[in-house]
């Protein structure tokens, strides 16, 4: 799982520098402190972790990956290192970590936890439903292949739970894009991004509001066979939403309607 050194070299520079900038910024005036022994330092920092002094810790746990370079521990301090800039909210920062990690260790015990956090770093970077998704899409990515890798991973229900927060924050963009032109009255593109709604994030609450007004679209289409099977896909979704009971009375109507009633 190793790439070549130069790509680890390049990434472990672009960390860096960008650890001196937000120590910069923050006016870090820690210095590593001088021990001996590996045990020692490994505790320092891991005491500075506990402590919630993550700029400190890092500081340490980066010198101990310099000053005990041949130690056995060299993935953890960098997994933890990753873990410091994660629950200090700097999740660009800790996505770049866990990246060295996967890359530079990749025999590590820590390398499946790091596969899923990178996931998640990147998800917690992803701005509301209504805004540009790059982040979640590469949150989606990088949750799969977790899921993809490592199966049996401790970490497999959470990144499960991860995964449907994704999906409904995709789900609802798309869903936001298909309603923006129903409500523009261009039917024929709302039904492509309702139908993809449907397809690509099936399990959500958008999923079922799209089935609402698919059937709506069908309806007016003069489409009634179409137009009850997506009311009836609405109504028996599991999720509530506001469009539930409408979807119920025009699948009613319809019904009465097909038979003639």
């Amino acid at each position: 799982m190793r790439p070549n050194g130069f790509a680890g070299v390049k990434a472990a520079l672009a960390a860096m520098l960008l650890s001196l900038a937000v120590l910069a910024s923050c006016g870090g005036s820690y210095q590593a402190r001088r021990i001996s022994t590996p045990d020692e330092k490994l505790g320092l920092a891991d005491e500075l972790f506990e402590r919630k002094k993550f700029e400190a810790a890092i500081i340490e746990y980066r010198d101990f990956l310099a000053a005990f370079a041949g130690d056995e521990r060299g993935d953890y301090a960098q997994f933890m290192i990753a873990e410091c800039y994660r629950m200090a909210e700097e999740y660009a920062l800790a996505g770049v970590e866990y990246r060295i990690l996967i890359n530079d260790y990749g025999y590590s015990e820590y390398v499946d936890d790091a596969f899923f956090l990178e996931g998640l770093s990147a998800f917690m970077m992803a701005p509301r439903a209504e805004r540009d998704q790059t982040y979640t899409y590469e949150a989606l990515t990088k949750i799969r292949r977790f899921l993809q890798l490592f199966p049996n991973s401790p970490r497999r229900a959470e990144a499960l739970r991860v995964l449907e927060e994704i999906h409904d924050v995709l789900g609802r963009k798309a869903w936001l894009n298909a309603n923006l032109y129903f409500k523009r009255k261009h039917y024929g593109a709302a039904a492509v991004y309702f139908e993809k709604t449907i397809r690509d994030f099936p399990a959500t609450v958008w999923a079922a509001r799209s089935w609402y007004y698919l059937g709506a679209i069908r309806e007016r289409r003069g489409e009634l066979a179409a137009a009850s099977e997506a009311f009836s896909a609405a109504v028996t979704a599991q999720h509530e939403y506001p469009e539930k009971r409408r979807a119920a009375a025009r699948l009613r109507e319809l019904s009465k309607e097909m038979s003639g009633g």
